[in-house]
């Protein structure tokens, strides 16, 4: 691990227990090992840092190769996803299930919820990110099923892809709320929670057979 990859990960790891305005400069860099004065030559500002944080993200989200499989290509010409939904989640699942594997992305989502009530560039980082561009995939993903007759076509799918979506997000603030580092077994339960959970929605509003 090079200096600016060990500054990122200190920064990183400072940023998610403690609040970004609560860390220095200083502080990160007697964490690294090095001046102050040489974090300039990777980060032009502690503002840099956290951007690159954030850019790391979305770039991961943008480009995993699992996130963005074709099994997972939301369209009516996905047999899967017609015909076994329930599949087509939980190989979603698995997907976010291996980003959060890494304790780096962990530590993001929660400085996520941290830093957002402090910063307008996280607050819309949120805001687009995290909740409208899954409650627009879920919303998608319903809008296909009811046009095909796999669920009922009295659903309002926006109202579906929020309540499927709002479950996750109020279990990760709830781990968040409580951990610095989140414990492997916490993790493996939240997502068993959450598949029974889109489940049981599912199995709710399906066209029964």
């Amino acid at each position: 691990m090079n200096t600016k990859e060990r500054i990122f990960d200190v920064s990183l790891d400072l940023f998610s227990k403690k609040g970004y305005d609560s860390v220095s400069l200083r502080e990160i860099a007697e964490e690294v090992g090095i001046k102050k004065s040489s974090i300039y030559s990777h980060y032009s500002s502690k503002e840099a840092i956290l951007m690159d944080i954030f850019k790391y993200l979305t770039d991961l989200m943008e480009h995993d190769e699992l996130l963005n499989n074709e099994e997972l290509d939301l369209s009516a010409k996905n047999e899967m996803l017609l015909e076994n939904p329930e599949l087509f989640y939980h190989k979603g699942s698995e997907a976010i299930r291996e980003m959060f594997s890494r304790q780096r992305n962990l530590k993001i989502w929660k400085l996520i919820f941290i830093q957002m009530h402090y910063d307008d560039n996280i607050r819309m980082f949120f805001h687009d990110e995290i909740l409208m561009k899954p409650i627009i995939f879920w919303n998608e993903f319903f809008t296909i099923l009811k046009e095909n007759g796999v669920i009922r076509q009295d659903i309002d799918s926006k109202l579906l892809a929020k309540e499927y979506y709002s479950f996750p997000i109020y279990l990760l603030l709830e781990i968040c709320s409580k951990y610095d580092d989140i414990p492997q077994d916490l993790l493996d339960d939240f997502f068993r929670q959450t598949e029974e959970h889109a489940n049981f929605l599912l199995d709710c509003v399906k066209v029964k057979k």
